[in-house]
């Protein structure tokens, strides 16, 4: 890679890496489902509803949504939905903070991680750096430390971006989990009610798997992998050891 300006003592090339554009992902799933799907935007959901120990809705800022089945896939605000029944997930809000340069096409080639930071050019010429690992609960507001720290880290790897102007600066909050491992499990004490949370760096790259997998448990299907380690009482290590993501798409 001519234009890296650092050399670090190993590399890796992976050729077959791919990326995705987030909101073109978001755009092109919710023009899938809008036909089978009835799809309630920006709606906030209360309260978790039910009796005798079995779910039967939710409560939003809309009202009443009465069901028999529920998943709980609120990211980092799912422990805060659940907690009123007594099974509060180990998930916690981590913001991380990202620039978006507005570069030329060609200009940047590899997606390329380094350190703690990853540069991800588009085709358009946009290149994204990212990201920060800030625990300081629900405040999503972009900061200027962070912004300078991500242009040193884009900058240090390619020195002919230093002059690029920004386009964007935002944030975001991970759904963080002890070793990045998602709870993918029924909710004990409260029959129908499922979470598929806490996927913490992971969600878009595991999403389909996710989804799945909390799909063959709600139907009570042969599960596509053994739902043991995602379980809201699994042992979950910090370092992402045992019991670490590892699921497919499909069979």
């Amino acid at each position: 890679m001519p234009e890296l300006a650092v050399r670090p003592p190993t590399v890796m090339l992976l050729p077959a890496v791919a990326n995705v554009r987030n909101p073109r992902l978001i755009k092109a799933a919710r023009k899938t489902l809008a036909g089978p799907i009835a799809l309630r935007e920006q709606e906030e959901v209360h309260a978790i509803l039910s009796t005798d120990g079995r779910i039967e809705g939710v409560r939003t800022t809309r009202g009443l949504i009465q069901a028999d089945q529920v998943v709980a896939c609120t990211g980092a605000w799912t422990a805060r939905l659940l907690d009123p029944l007594g099974q509060r997930p180990d998930i916690e809000p981590v913001r991380g903070q990202m620039i978006l340069f507005k570069g030329r096409p060609g200009q940047t080639n590899y997606t390329t991680l380094w350190r703690e930071h990853y540069v991800i050019p588009r085709r358009d010429g946009l290149i994204l750096v990212g990201s920060t690992l800030e625990q300081i609960g629900f405040v999503k507001e972009t900061t200027a430390q962070p912004r300078e720290s991500l242009h040193r880290a884009d900058v240090e790897l390619y020195p002919h971006l230093a002059h690029t102007p920004i386009e964007a600066h935002w944030s975001g909050l991970r759904p963080g989990s002890p070793g990045g491992i998602p709870y993918i499990a029924p909710v004990p004490g409260t029959a129908g009610l499922y979470v598929n949370a806490g996927h913490y760096r992971n969600g878009i790259v595991t999403d389909l798997a996710s989804a799945r997998l909390v799909t063959d448990l709600l139907l009570g299907r042969d599960p596509i992998t053994d739902p043991a380690p995602y379980a809201l009482d699994a042992q979950r290590l910090p370092d992402g050891g045992a019991g670490a993501l590892r699921l497919r798409s499909g069979r």
